[in-house]
């Protein structure tokens, strides 16, 4: 008897296991589904027979394969626009680098009215397109800034995305100063994109072929050299931007570099002195060569210097300019 109670438990678990295959076999495995599918769709086209996903919500097997979830070859298989953008690099999905992911932007089973395109829209990463929204957050009126306010979808416009983004840009920013927008489209065109990544930078531009943004300098905004969005003309110079100081004023020149680094004014050390400091064989106290101040300095104190004696030898050898003793004595030498 115990026998078989156990062939019939077992043929009722055979049984109960075709009954599940035969179930998910003739529904496609909808009693197992986590949600409805998105009724939303394109205003453009169907795809094949088919309108929107819930067009298909009994049949699993179209983007799962068994026991598996969705797989993107079953998705392109529908989307062939998409797969063509992949294949060729083109377009937003030929531009992602995990553009076969698709369930990771197009998440599906979240009802009816849930539109799988304009979410992966709002979630879209920009960078990986090589514009960051970190300067585009809110408009000039800090209000926030939403998608169309750059780009135009479906039927809203019949110009390229690419001339829509830049008819936006131009729109936006002429708003707020037509004159500079003007002359930068005189000057630059009207490619946005090609020099604008969206950040304080411009893309492509080697900033360190022009001057070197080490430092502090790599820290600063970009409109605390370019004030006003101007860039020819910018200073170059130390002192152009930087204001001596009142305890500094006079008495250590401008030269700048000979003291401070990009990396912080402080703490300041002698980087390099145009003169050579053992030229005596010895170590001479900064008085002795500059005693008013340190942007100026006399050879007159030291050695066999004698003013007169100096200028008579110099006009017997018929040298006349003699007021900068390192310009041709800069080891301190005597010229053989």
């Amino acid at each position: 008897m115990k026998g078989a109670g156990f062939f019939v438990a077992g043929g009722a678990t055979s049984a109960l296991i075709i009954s599940l295959i035969g179930i998910l076999f003739v529904s496609g495995g909808a009693p197992f589904s986590p949600g409805s599918l998105s009724a939303a769709h394109s205003a453009k086209r169907a795809v094949g027979e088919f309108a929107s996903h819930a067009d298909f919500d009994a049949r699993c097997e179209l983007c799962h394969a068994p026991f598996r979830g969705p797989e993107s070859s079953r998705c392109l298989n529908c989307h062939t626009d998409v797969h063509d953008q992949i294949a060729t690099t083109q377009g937003i999905h030929g531009a992602l680098p995990n553009a076969r992911a698709c369930a990771t932007c197009h998440t599906e089973h979240k009802g009816r009215a849930s539109n799988l395109t304009r979410v992966a829209v709002v979630e879209i990463p920009h960078e990986q397109f090589g514009f960051s929204l970190e300067r585009h957050a809110r408009d000039y009126s800090n209000a926030p800034m939403t998608c169309r306010a750059c780009h135009t979808f479906a039927n809203d416009s019949n110009k390229p995305e690419s001339a829509a983004v830049t008819a936006a840009c131009v729109d936006c920013h002429a708003r707020h100063d037509a004159w500079y927008i003007a002359e930068h489209r005189r000057a630059m065109g009207e490619a946005c994109l090609a020099c604008h990544d969206g950040s304080a930078r411009l893309r492509g531009f080697d900033h360190n072929a022009v001057f070197s943004l080490d430092g502090k300098h790599g820290q600063t905004a970009c409109v605390k050299c370019h004030v006003n969005n101007r860039f020819r003309g910018t200073p170059r110079d130390c002192v152009q931007c930087h204001a001596e100081p009142a305890i500094h004023r006079g008495k250590y020149g401008l030269v700048c570099a000979a003291c401070h680094t990009s990396a912080g004014w402080r703490p300041a050390n002698l980087i390099r002195h145009p003169f050579p400091l053992d030229h005596s064989g010895r170590q001479s106290g900064c008085q002795v060569c500059h005693p008013a101040n340190y942007a100026s300095y006399t050879c007159y104190n030291c050695h066999e210097h004698e003013p007169n004696k100096i200028t008579r030898a110099h006009l017997d050898a018929n040298i006349r300019e003699i007021g900068n003793c390192a310009q041709c004595h800069p080891t301190g030498k005597k010229i053989e």
